[in-house]
């Protein structure tokens, strides 16, 4: 009922795509209720609470963190570009290096990124590493930070490119695939990074196992 609700009201007034969207997933859960019951229910949580992430996010939300995140990464893209020795300053989101500038969209915040890594991120905790919580919540709280790593080498190398090449070089199918890099090196730093995890806890369990056999009966 609360679902239904909240999808009434936000179908009668705009701009509330969010809720709207939101709406269904509370409306899915009372239908299986009514169908099927609390068994089923239990047994579709994950693929329903999965659904949110195909609840578009606020635009005040996407705003309020991206303009940040835009912010550090050109204050980081600059001080290496600087201590490497190039021609570079910077004014807010603005990179000038050389008798170019360049302009940090909101495309290269990583925002998008962000959101499609941590979907990426819940679905491969829950199919593989459900039964390790310490190693899937490490793992989830990794997505971020591998995030803009990843987006700090596609704006790097979209600075050199436009120093290098001329900015003209950034428009079109290049500035693509550096968008696709970023989401595929994102991808391959998530999986070395459960890799590592798994290392650190053989090892741990290791140590355990040698101290628990050492330790007089």
């Amino acid at each position: 009922m609360a679902g239904l609700i909240l999808l009434y009201l936000a179908r009668i007034q705009q701009g509330l795509v969010t809720f709207e969207t939101f709406s269904l997933i509370p409306v899915i859960v009372g239908c299986v209720l009514i169908s099927a019951g609390w068994p089923a229910l239990r047994v579709l949580a994950f693929p329903i609470g999965f659904l949110i992430f195909a609840v578009p996010m606020p635009d005040w939300l996407v705003d309020a963190a991206t303009v940040p995140l835009k912010v550090f990464i050109s204050n980081v893209v600059t001080d290496v570009l600087y201590a490497a020795g190039f021609p570079v300053a910077q004014n807010g989101v603005m990179i000038m290096i050389g008798t170019y500038q360049l302009l940090v969209k909101d495309a290269c915040s990583g925002m998008n990124s962000i959101f499609a890594l941590s979907a990426i991120g819940v679905f491969y905790a829950y199919a593989f590493r459900w039964q390790e919580k310490i190693r899937s919540l490490l793992l989830l709280a990794a997505i971020i930070p591998i995030t803009i790593i990843a987006n700090f080498f596609r704006v790097f190398a979209l600075v050199l490119i436009a120093y290098y090449l001329g900015p003209d070089m950034l428009d079109g199918i290049l500035h693509d695939l550096t968008g696709i890099g970023l989401f595929v090196v994102a991808v391959v730093l998530l999986f070395l990074f459960d890799a590592f995890l798994g290392l650190c806890f053989a090892l741990v369990r290791r140590v355990r196992g040698r101290a628990a056999s050492a330790t007089p009966a």
